[in-house]
């Protein structure tokens, strides 16, 4: 009797924790899930007659907001935070540097960088082709939040 009674109170318990997670994995909202190529998306999006560097968004939710990013070489983004926001930075393509914590670091394909928020950086195409990057920014990006400094 004691043996069914546990297993009536585990299955009770299990049903009433499948209950409580269902409305869990219902379907997704289309706007914070993408399965994209960043070529197609530079494709799609070319770069405007005279500017020199984009941000094209890809997908966000309340947690994060992720792009991917084009610099044209020369291009530099001056030193600067994120009050708001911690940024990672995978780069794709092309070559260039970072200054962190005032250190030179080379970047290219492969290379991962975090930065937490409030940490001064900046970077520089230094190739020949375009800098490809994807960046992640949390929590999600809903106003501008690059602090530029002297």
């Amino acid at each position: 009797m004691v043996k069914s009674m546990r297993k009536a109170v585990f299955c009770g318990t299990l049903v009433l924790l499948l209950f409580a997670f269902v409305p869990f994995a219902g379907a997704a909202d289309p706007l914070s899930q993408a399965v994209v190529n960043y070529a197609d998306i530079l494709k799609a999006n070319p770069l405007p007659p005279g500017d020199k560097a984009q941000t094209i968004k890809v997908g966000e939710d309340e947690t994060a907001s992720v792009f991917v990013g084009r610099f044209t070489p020369g291009v530099e983004v001056k030193p600067h935070f994120h009050k708001a926001h911690s940024e990672t930075i995978f780069v794709i393509e092309g070559s260039g540097q970072m200054v962190i914590d005032g250190n030179v670091v080379e970047i290219k394909p492969g290379t991962v960088h975090f930065n937490g928020k409030g940490k001064i950086h900046s970077v520089k195409n230094t190739g020949s082709s375009d800098l490809i990057v994807i960046q992640v920014f949390a929590p999600q990006w809903k106003e501008p939040d690059r602090v530029m400094v002297p």
